[in-house]
């Protein structure tokens, strides 16, 4: 009997340890959403408002607003450019990694590393002064080439990976049938390691929609990325929370809708090899 009580209430504390993480993770949510929903007067309410009339004013005031809308199409250029040339430079780096004999492979892999080892803020004023001297500030391909340079490393990193959980003997069999090298990774490798190939690249669509300080500071104008406009929101005349809580919803969407679309892929991909 006593046992028997023993469990029950360690059962109660887990669902109660469980249920109290679920509210700390869901609120920050639940916060943007209503804010971005509220009026002014009843976002800074005291106490605050459980219930109140929502408003688009605060989503359609950021989507009428020009820059912002200019800096969204800026983020999706620039994160989708830098995924997809992450992707199809990084994938056969890995298979070579992942296939081909060569020396000093693992100084090669560890030198891949370090490059994602270092902080933004420690390349961002040589890359400044750099892209002033060549006249790439504030363009696209500055910015593209700053993020490939730490996706590029990520993406070599977990392919390999992914590759090296294929059997060889199932490339020497398409080979034996007369497929090329190119062709046997193509058909043999590639549908088998489809869920990686989408995990590896939602981390780093994932990684560029989000990064904030390398923006900051290499682009202008004509590049600035949505993060960085969101910073607009705030002037002299105060924090305009409504407005700033739309914009991270609309921020937030993107990757949203593309975690949900490739979430079978996404969970197989990160699982992969986990048993083994």
């Amino acid at each position: 009997m006593g046992m028997y009580k023993k469990e029950k209430v360690w059962s109660i504390f887990r669902n109660v340890f469980v249920w109290c993480c679920v509210i700390i993770c869901v609120y920050p949510v639940y916060w943007l959403v209503t804010t971005a929903l509220k009026t002014r007067v009843d976002a800074f309410a005291v106490p605050p408002k459980w219930i109140f009339t929502p408003t688009l004013e605060n989503i359609k005031a950021v989507l009428l607003q020009g820059t912002f809308m200019k800096s969204y199409r800026n983020s999706i250029i620039i994160s989708v450019s830098t995924t997809l040339l992450a992707m199809i430079l990084g994938i056969p780096m890995a298979y070579a990694l992942a296939r081909f004999k060569m020396q000093n492979k693992k100084g090669t892999m560890m030198w891949l590393l370090s490059t994602k080892m270092a902080p933004p803020i420690l390349i961002a004023i040589p890359y400044y002064v750099i892209f002033k001297f060549l006249g790439m500030q504030d363009t696209y391909l500055g910015l593209i080439i700053v993020y490939l340079m730490f996706n590029l490393a990520f993406t070599v990193w977990m392919s390999r990976g992914f590759i090296e959980g294929v059997p060889i003997e199932l490339e020497d069999a398409a080979r034996i049938d007369g497929a090329t090298r190119l062709r046997a990774f193509w058909a043999v490798d590639i549908p088998l390691i489809k869920g990686g190939v989408a995990a590896t690249g939602i981390l780093c669509f994932i990684t560029v929609w989000n990064e904030f300080l390398l923006s900051l500071i290499l682009s202008g104008y004509h590049t600035k990325t949505a993060p960085v406009t969101i910073t607009s929101f705030i002037s002299f005349e105060g924090i305009r929370w409504g407005e700033i809580a739309a914009a991270g919803i609309l921020v937030a969407m993107p990757v949203i809708i593309l975690g949900i679309l490739v979430r079978k892929h996404l969970i197989s991909g990160l699982t992969m090899g986990a048993v083994k």
